[in-house]
């Protein structure tokens, strides 16, 4: 219990001094934050993008060679395929995808680009760049928890010192604030649906209390029920949506907007994971803003989403994991940004809930809405709360949940475009916390140099 006492204590006063400096001083706070994002995301947002690009590329190649059969420990898969891919799509991106599902394209085209880039920059956004390290730390995680054997590995591969706590800290507190974007994509939409349908006034922080508690519910009951039931309605319940945006909205421009940009965005893949606005300054700016802002805050989530699949990813494959937890996902988030998008920009719908209210006036697809955010938030808490616990100490998870709570009602008493606020602020965490990430990497691949595998962890050809 005692174990990772000094850690956590750590995490809590850094936490606690962050929520601190946002309450009392929100205008330098922000100001800071833009500043960071500019000086340094700015000019060096491709050391988060390039290893990403890297990862997928690698990882395609040992899914298609033998090293694709490397199994995660010895036992049978926990979960079925389906439960499987439900708690990695509601966890990875879930409600993420719903709330910039209109947005982004939106933003895109009112700055001034045509259709197809404005989904061409939302699928580089959400496609193979933000799954790739999802899985990165996903593998390296699960090799190491099932076939290393190792009981914490975020410290154990990095030897347990004072430097690998300081790591782990950073760990800790960039899933504390990624969950606090959670917290924010979640409530406004929710506020505005307690208003419309129960006609209740309420404000944003009660909205993110009660969340909370539905977190903290949820959490007691356990991974095989909590998290699992509810990543499966889920993952229903957002198919719905998208079929029902699909076939209200345009659904002949839909499969040949989508048949006609998906092969180019693999060709064009390389170019826009890679782009870096040589010598244009407003190129610079603007990745800042967008791909190196975007990449940067899933780095953020790396760890806590990777870690994650980690802990329901035993018995699997590797080459199962790269089609799970890449290459399905991002196919998945092309066509969900195809069909909102397009759907969006052809209803002039300003967001998802706008969405919904022009394609059904009755109200019951903003209610499905309304309740397909509230699962997806649970879930994600429910799995960040997890992933806090199994790197700092046990029955500390409703803890955690609580901290995120409290940062996410300071967090949304800023001003300004909160979304872009949260988005600033999970991108200038990540940028210790890649560092840390880079660490990991490079201790884990030494330690397999030094490690023979042995024949437990080579299963038979996938069938």
């Amino acid at each position: 219990m005692n174990k990772n006492l000094t850690t956590s204590v750590a995490t809590v006063v850094t936490v606690i001094a962050l929520i601190t400096f946002a309450a009392l001083a929100p205008g330098p706070f922000q100001a800071l934050l833009t500043t960071i994002k500019v000086k340094v995301i700015g000019h060096f947002g491709f050391l988060f993008t390039y290893p990403a690009f890297l990862a997928s590329l690698i990882f395609i190649g040992l899914a298609l060679s033998p090293l694709g059969r490397l199994r995660f420990g010895s036992e049978p898969p926990e979960f079925s395929t389906l439960a499987w891919l439900g708690m990695l799509f509601a966890t990875g991106m879930g409600i993420g995808l719903v709330t910039w599902g209109v947005l982004e394209p939106r933003y895109h085209v009112e700055a001034g680009l045509d259709r197809d880039q404005a989904l061409l920059h939302a699928f580089n956004h959400w496609g193979l760049l933000a799954w790739a390290g999802y899985l990165a730390i996903g593998v390296i995680f699960a090799h190491a928890l099932y076939n290393m054997r190792l009981d914490k590995p975020a410290e154990s591969l990095l030897g347990g010192g004072v430097m690998s706590k300081l790591n782990l800290v950073s760990l800790v507190v960039s899933t504390v604030i990624g969950l606090s974007l959670t917290f924010s994509y979640a409530a406004e939409p929710l506020q505005k649906s307690a208003a419309q349908y129960l006609g209740l006034d309420v404000s944003t922080t009660w909205v993110i209390v009660v969340l909370s508690l539905f977190a903290i519910v949820s959490s007691a009951s356990g991974l095989k029920r909590g998290i699992k039931w509810l990543s499966n309605y889920n993952a229903l319940i957002a198919l719905i949506l998208m079929a029902a945006t699909f076939l209200l909205t345009a659904p002949l421009d839909i499969l040949g907007t989508f048949a006609r940009l998906l092969p180019d965005y693999v060709l064009q893949y390389p170019a826009l994971a890679l782009d870096i606005g040589f010598n244009d300054p407003e190129r610079k700016a603007w990745l800042a803003d967008w791909l190196y802002a975007f990449e940067a805050a899933w780095y953020g989530w790396f760890i806590f989403t990777g870690v994650f699949i980690a802990r329901i990813s035993k018995g699997r494959t590797l080459r199962q994991l790269v089609l799970g937890v890449m290459l399905v996902p991002s196919l998945v988030s092309c066509l969900w940004f195809t069909t909102f998008g397009i759907g969006g920009l052809s209803t002039g719908a300003e967001d998802v809930f706008a969405l919904m209210a022009t394609l059904d006036e009755h109200g019951i697809l903003s209610a499905i809405l309304a309740l397909n955010i509230l699962l997806f938030f649970v879930t994600s808490a429910d799995s960040a709360g997890l992933v806090c616990e199994m790197l700092t100490v046990q029955r500390s998870r409703a803890f955690w949940i609580v901290a995120m709570a409290a940062l996410a009602v300071v967090i949304n008493w800023l001003d300004g475009d909160i979304f872009k606020v949260i988005l600033t602020l999970i991108s200038v965490a990540a940028i210790p916390v890649a560092f840390g990430i880079f660490a990991l990497v490079t201790a884990f691949l030494l330690r397999l140099r030094q490690q023979r595998a042995t024949p437990a962890t080579i299963a038979p050809a996938d069938p």
